[in-house]
């Protein structure tokens, strides 16, 4: 029936709901205090619940850092690979878009890779390693669509895959120099950041 299949289902989606406002909440207060200087009561006294609520959806404040860095990478692979599936004039314009909208996704996701970038050294070693393969698979396809362009004559035919590593530091590090106040607005910055990634690919 409708309504018994249709209460699972609103039910995943108000946990889903209830578990990223918790790493909303705690990206956003380890960013501002630091993961160190930042407890779960912290947490708790923001979101207005208990502590055991916080409990009941991670099993400690290592589980919620591993989730705020998990989310800019699982973000940018699920973009990744939407983008390659879809329909696109050439690799050069696949790449473009795949830079772009990854791009856009490191801006609005500011605080959270921030958090990673200087707190990934609290994650677990299985975490850590879990994380590093999402990074690994991001890395690999964009290598792969790198390697596709030059064999099609559309990058250099000098052109090393590896550049692919170079685009994703170079996509990962905009929270070091982009400022919501700064002089260049987002879609400036994402217009050179599509430039540079071009220029390193080889495109004509």
């Amino acid at each position: 029936m409708p309504g018994k299949a249709s209460k699972p289902s609103i039910k995943n989606e108000f946990a889903a709901f209830k578990t990223n406002r918790i790493v909303e909440v705690a990206s956003h207060l380890f960013y501002e205090r630091g993961y160190s200087s930042c407890t779960l009561d912290h947490v708790a006294e923001r979101l207005g619940v208990t502590k055991p609520f916080l409990y009941s959806y991670f099993k400690n404040k290592e589980a919620i850092l591993a989730a705020i860095c998990e989310v800019g990478i699982s973000e940018s692979l699920s973009v990744l690979e939407r983008t390659l599936a879809g329909e696109h004039a050439d690799h050069r314009a696949l790449l473009a878009e795949v830079v772009r909208q990854v791009g856009r996704i490191v801006i609005d996701r500011q605080e959270y890779v921030v958090v990673y970038q200087r707190e990934m050294k609290h994650l677990s070693a299985k975490d850590h390693e879990r994380i590093l393969r999402l990074r690994h698979s991001f890395d690999h396809q964009i290598a792969e669509l790198i390697r596709e362009g030059v064999e099609a004559g559309e990058f250099r035919e000098d052109t090393d895959s590896f550049v692919a590593v170079w685009i994703g530091g170079l996509i990962s590090w905009i929270p070091t120099w982009y400022s919501p106040q700064g002089q260049k607005s987002a879609a400036d910055v994402i217009d050179q950041l599509v430039d540079a990634a071009m220029r390193l690919a080889g495109a004509e």
